[in-house]
């Protein structure tokens, strides 16, 4: 009876070892689990540097478009300045004059928007210099402005400003210090006559010698591109004819120097 107990014993022990053991080698079978999900978090770790890529690719696609952008600005002011005209400078020798003409380009000018040349024309009248610090110069003064096409120059704007310009002279030059203008419409009349005086009647006739005018502005033109060896043949308005242009007169055409 007791060998029957003890080999019951025995046998339980038995069993119970191998079921210990099993449970510990399944504990280790497991493991491979345990092994991937490290594995997995490894990989769920290393994915935001994978997510930054968009952030890479966008800013290459700015830089890009940034790249663009200014290529075509940089098109576009080469094309704004294709025909490269100097800016206009009297021609002639006297300082007075390039200093009447200079102040008529960069007063005037700004008036309209940009062209490729703005070109003074100023119809003088008389030139009252009986006082060196307030020398007075009456005429209608005109500012017109050109694109180059082709060999032409194209009016693309301009004005008349009928008035009068005050000048000083000292050892240094010539400046001009002010210039009164007509005014426009109904201001038109009183503003001419206190401005000009006994000479308004003599405005008037100048206002309308339009012929003398462009002859004025064609000779101005045509001394300009000689100056500046351009090979532009014509001037034109819009809805008229070219006008071609005279020879170059600058030694002849201008006033003596005062």
């Amino acid at each position: 009876m007791k060998k029957r107990i003890l080999a019951i014993l025995l046998l339980s022990t038995i069993a119970f070892n191998v079921v210990a053991c099993g449970a510990q080698e399944g504990g280790e079978a497991e493991q491979p689990a345990a092994s991937e999900a490290v594995s997995v978090e490894a990989v769920t770790a290393e994915e935001p540097a994978a997510a930054e890529e968009p952030a890479v690719t966008e800013t290459t696609e700015q830089a890009a478009a940034e790249e663009s952008s200014e290529a075509t600005e940089e098109t576009a002011a080469e094309e704004g300045s294709a025909a490269n005209l100097p800016a206009y400078e009297y021609p002639g020798p006297e300082l007075f004059y390039y200093v009447l003409y200079q102040y008529l380009v960069d007063e005037l000018a700004g008036n309209y928007p940009q062209s490729d040349v703005s070109i003074p024309c100023p119809i003088i009248m008389t030139i009252d210099e009986s006082d060196k610090a307030d020398i007075k110069v009456y005429g209608d003064f005109w500012i017109f402005n050109y694109n180059l096409e082709g060999d032409t120059l194209m009016n693309s704007s301009g004005g008349a400003y009928p008035g009068c310009i005050h000048m000083k002279c000292d050892e240094s030059g010539y400046e001009v210090t002010s210039m009164e203008v007509v005014g426009d419409g109904s201001d038109y009349e009183p503003t001419a006559k206190k401005i000009f005086g006994d000479l308004y009647d003599e405005l008037n006739k100048t206002t309308a010698d339009e012929e003398g005018r462009e002859a004025t502005r064609a000779q101005i033109i045509a001394n300009y591109v000689a100056a500046n060896n351009l090979s532009i043949t014509a001037y034109q308005d819009f809805g008229w004819d070219p006008v071609p242009l005279p020879e170059e007169n600058i030694d002849n055409f201008y006033s003596p120097d005062l």
